[in-house]
């Protein structure tokens, strides 16, 4: 009976045993992101269990569980989820981003991570994968419309320019207004090497268009001095931190190859309101000798197709040419691939990267060329030690850089100005006399043919760069460590440009070659604590200190006269055309600094720092400055229970004072040899400016409040900021008499006020499995003005327009970058008064608006079906305004169709004459325009408001079944576009945008580089 009784218990064991194996599924699958790339390390746990597993380096897992069990996918920063196991042996999940702002970090002054909800000031943060599909040559480009409050302003300088960078407005008079560059915790040096004003330049760059956007992380963006307090003046105007890829862990050496090409072609592909129906000449008379046909006006006879001479003594057919733009202009493209390696050790994790950029201008023979390397190593040196170390070095060739404004040598401004009836092949086809001398075209000889200026007036310029950093960090305890920092960036630039020999204006040439080397070094060591005091209370200290030391060296050479021709070198200039110059400028900043963080119980935070500066710049007992910060922060939604629809509320309130010193050698007057007089030394002071030894550091103090939900299960988030900036004993530079033998002096009067208001509207109005559709609004707002300046002056030049009718200044009582110009004279019922001879007379100089737009808008909209992406942004500015040169000279020239009115007979100008009484003298059409263009600058004013189609990406990531078992671990192609359309603009003949540099003189254009449009391909591979 017993034997029977253990028999039977066995069988049902077994039965039991044999059914529970029965009931086991062998589960394979691939976990990825949204977009299909696969994820390595994803933890994969039988819910209830200890039993898991993860993903290989292709996010490729297997298990074995019983069927009805639930598996967790977790990673971090992204959703966890679960899946209940079914009769599907294959199950493969896509985990999406997660949108738990109480876990979210993010990067802050001295490249400490904090939690967002701690931070008493408004950040943003941008992703180095929205900088890498619809790329731009200059990545601060790529940030237009994306971040509330941040105003870009790219100048109409070609595919090799600058960036304007502003946040939350102007808050110095004639100082630098942009923020501070800081890559990897190394601020970097980001000042223009060059620009163009009233008589011409070119702009050369600046230091954030060395960087390659492939090697980006991130972008935090601090806005204004609370956000970037701990760097202290050098961060007064906020501040952009660029954080760079690392090394991960995985399988062997990981390999990322991303290759992008993009077409460039104008988008304004014509010019909007040029007339078609009289062509080259004067006075209504077509030319009939080379000399009348010498001319950039188009002020002759009816267009009627017959044959007329032209300024190369051919006779061509008398007919209207609307081509110019698309004939002249070559279709442009930047060919970028890069190439990235990633692997680790036991020990040390590394990231090595290459890029290649090979740009072509729309601009015949102008380009760009780039080459940027990275090596980025963390390593742990023991359980204590570690240390963190990148270096970057960066080769940028560019050639022909276009000339701006009214240079002489500039394309730009040849085609804008050329006659109706005057084809661009004709200039082509004539460039050169017999002896390879310029030949003119008009009757101005510094208007260049454009073929002849883009292939012989030669400038070309090459930069070498190096950014590095080493960062050790000792943890004495868990919660005490010491941190040292050393960095460095060093450039040399040299810069060569040629005025060709045989030009008319200088017969014999010019050659001038400048040089300048730039080393900065910073040196901090910082001690931290963060330690939980009580199971609530919270602390964390910082201590430390910065040494900054900076130099420019400047040199450079050059003659004219050039002795044989075409010979190119400072040996062939004549010894009276040489010359020669070279400067040393240095500068250093002490500081101390702190901060100090309390919290409790997570949902209240406290924050206070404090920095000193000492400036090399100041006379001792001027040059220190202390500059506090005190920030909070309250998660109301963690503190109360709010209402349901209210997943988090973040309040938060900040006030910092920050400020700013002056250029070296500004406090003391200096004499610079001139030459010698029978073999003695003569001396001449250097300078225009009146030095002034009591100099004082500028103060900027700025306050701010604002809140961060999200609502309604998370699907809207909401981000409201309130800010006020108050610049006090600012360093102006103010206008004097020149009896006095200079020109300006510095004194510590200014002061310029913000305020204004920021908001990002994020909603998620699709989440479902295979589609989703997000959509993100971003607006800021800023109200700027100029309270005081020195004494009694309510305004200071900036710039003016080489029409010499229109300027930049800054005007007591108004907003920053005032355009100003001369307005027509009107009697008191606003009628234009006109003199004995018909014509209007020029009245006073009138208001007319900020150079720099208040307001910017950014709407960006991504949709996702499975693998299949599209996003578009759209971006704006509205309430600035510009005057344009370029209309104002075609007005002249008898260009636009406004001046068609009067030809046959002429014309009479509608208004009073001195008397009161209507106007009746009858002119010439072609007299009133010069006279009007000469003297006036209302008509070529415009709102500078816009609206573009900025960007559009369609994405497609391969899934992993058609990979197969290619190496490749994820594939994914994307058709880009960037400036696709102008929806929306009151600028006939030019873009909005085309301001010729990226100074405090902001809303003057003349004969900018045509804006463009690029279309392209992005294919990214990972291995």
């Amino acid at each position: 009976m017993k034997r029977k009784l253990l028999y039977y218990k066995v069988l049902v064991l077994s039965l039991i045993s044999t059914l529970s194996f029965a009931q086991n599924v062998d589960v394979k699958g691939r976990v990825a992101d949204v977009k299909g790339d696969a994820i390595y390390g994803v933890n994969i746990v039988v819910k209830g269990s200890n039993q898991g597993t993860v993903t290989n380096d292709k996010g490729d897992y297997s298990i074995s569980v019983k069927k009805g069990a639930t598996l967790t996918f977790s990673y971090i920063g992204f959703a966890a989820k679960e899946v209940v196991v079914g009769n599907n042996s294959v199950i493969n999940v896509s985990l999406t981003p997660q949108d738990n702002v109480l876990n979210e970090v993010v990067v802050t002054a001295l490249g400490i991570k904090k939690e967002k909800k701690a931070l008493g000031y408004s950040v943003s943060e941008i992703k180095g994968e929205d900088l890498t599909q619809a790329r731009t040559n200059n990545m601060a480009n790529s940030l237009q419309g994306k971040v509330a409050g941040l105003n870009i302003s790219a100048p109409a300088s070609g595919p090799a320019g600058s960036t304007r960078i502003v946040i939350r407005g102007n808050g110095s008079i004639s100082g630098n207004n942009q923020p501070l560059i800081v890559v990897d915790g190394i601020p970097v040096n980001n000042d223009n090497l060059g620009n163009a004003g009233m008589w011409g330049g070119g702009d050369r760059g600046d230091g954030i268009s060395s960087l390659n956007p492939d090697e980006i992380e991130n972008i935090s963006v601090l806005k204004g001095a609370t956000a970037a307090a701990l760097y202290g003046s050098r961060a007064s105007n906020g501040a952009i931190l660029v954080t760079t890829k690392g090394g991960k862990a995985g399988k062997g050496i990981g390999v990322e190859v991303n290759s992008n090409f993009v077409g460039e072609d104008l988008l304004i592909r014509k010019f909007e309101n040029y007339q078609y129906v009289y062509g080259a000449g004067n006075n209504g008379v077509k030319p009939t000798t080379v000399q009348e046909a010498l001319t950039s006006n188009s002020w002759g006879g009816k267009l009627d197709g017959t044959s007329v001479i032209q300024f190369d003594g051919k006779s061509r057919p008398y007919s209207a040419v609307k081509d110019n733009m698309t004939n002249f202009y070559q279709t442009g493209s930047t060919f970028t691939n890069s190439v990235a390696l990633t692997g680790a050790t036991e020990s040390v994790t590394y990231r090595f990267s290459m890029n290649d950029l090979n740009n072509k201008s729309v601009i015949p023979g102008a380009g760009l060329k780039r080459n940027n390397f990275a090596l980025n190593v963390n390593g742990n040196l023991g359980k204590r030690l570690s240390f963190v170390s990148n270096v970057k070095y960066v080769i940028e060739k560019a050639t022909n850089r276009p000339r701006l404004s009214d240079s002489p040598g500039s394309a730009t401004y040849a085609i804008n100005a050329m006659p109706t009836s005057l084809s661009v092949a004709a200039l082509k086809e004539s460039q050169v006399t017999d002896q390879n001398y310029e030949l003119t075209w008009s009757d101005n000889i510094y208007i260049q043919n454009p073929y002849y200026a883009a292939a012989e007036w030669k400038n070309s310029d090459k930069k070498n760069r190096i950014i590095g950093a080493f960062e050790p960090r000792f943890n004495i305890t868990d919660w005490l460590y010491v941190k040292g920092r050393l960095g460095f960036d060093n450039f040399n630039y040299r810069y060569q440009d040629i005025t060709p020999y045989g030009t008319p204006f200088s017969t014999r040439g010019n050659y001038n070659v400048s040089n300048r080397n730039f080393t900065e070094t910073n040196a901090d060591l910082m001690l931290g604590f963060d330690k939980k005091i009580t199971e609530k209370i919270g602390v964390n200290v910082l201590v430390g200190g910065n040494q900054m030391r900076q130099t420019y060296l400047n040199s450079n050479y050059g003659s004219g006269a050039l002795n044989i021709p075409f010979f190119y070198d400072i040996s062939n200039g004549d010894p009276s055309g040489r010359g020669i110059g070279e400067q040393l400028v240095r500068k250093r900043i002490n500081s101390v600094y702190g901060s100090a963080e309390f919290s409790y119980n997570s949902y209240l935070y406290v924050t206070a720092t404090a920095r000193n500066d000492w400036f090399s710049t100041l006379a001792p007992g001027n040059n220190s400055i202390l500059y506090p910060s005190v920030g909070a922060s309250f998660v109301l939604s963690e503190a109360v229970k709010l209402p349901s629809v209210i997943n988090y509320l973040k309040l938060r309130s900040s006030w910092a004072q920050a400020g700013g010193d002056t250029d070296p050698y500004n406090l003391s007057l200096y004499y610079g040899l001139s030459g010698a007089h029978l073999g003695a030394p003569l001396a001449q002071i250097n300078g225009g400016q009146v030095p002034n030894a009591a100099l004082q550091p500028l103060t900027s103090t700025t306050f701010e409040a604002g809140f961060d939900t999200r609502l309604f299960n998370n699907r809207v988030g909401i981000d409201f900021a309130y800010y006020t900036r108050k610049t006090t004993n600012d360093i102006v530079g103010a206008t004097i008499s020149a009896t006095s033998g200079y020109s300006n002096a510095l004194f510590n009067v200014g002061e310029i006020e913000n305020k204004g208001v920021e908001l990002l509207i994020n909603y998620k109005a699709v989440s479902g499995k295979d589609f989703s559709w997000d959509a993100s609004f971003n607006m800021g707002y800023n109200n700027n003005k100029v309270v005081t300046l020195y004494k009694d002056l309510s305004t200071i030049r900036v710039d003016e327009n080489r029409t010499r009718t229109a300027y930049i200044n800054h005007v007591v009582g108004l907003p920053y970058s005032q355009v100003q110009g001369f307005d027509f004279k009107r009697d008191a019922a606003g009628n234009v008064v006109h003199d004995a001879q018909g014509f209007p007379i020029q009245g006073a100089l009138k208001n007319f608006g900020t150079g720099v737009a208040p307001l910017t808008l950014g709407f960006n909209n991504s949709f996702r079906y499975k693998g299949v992406g599209v996003s578009f942004l759209i971006d704006g500015k509205f309430g600035g305004y510009i005057f344009s040169g370029t209309n104002s000279y075609a007005y002249r020239r008898g260009l636009t169709v406004e001046t068609l009115e009067g030809r046959e007979g002429g014309l009479v100008g509608k208004g009073v004459n001195e008397k009161g009484e209507p106007n009746s003298v009858k002119v010439s059409a072609q007299d009133y325009a010069s006279r009007v263009a000469n003297n006036i600058a209302t008509p070529f004013v415009y709102s500078s408001d816009f609206l573009k189609l900025r960007q559009i990406i369609i994405d497609y990531s391969i899934p992993s079944k058609v990979l197969g078992r290619s190496p490749f671990k994820s594939a994914s192609v994307s058709i880009v576009g960037r400036n696709l359309l102008i929806l929306m603009k009151d600028t006939p003949n030019i873009d909005p945008e085309s301001t010729y540099n990226n100074s405090n003189a902001q809303g003057l254009e003349l004969a900018g580089v045509p804006v463009t449009r690029t279309l392209g391909l992005n294919v990214n591979l990972k291995f």
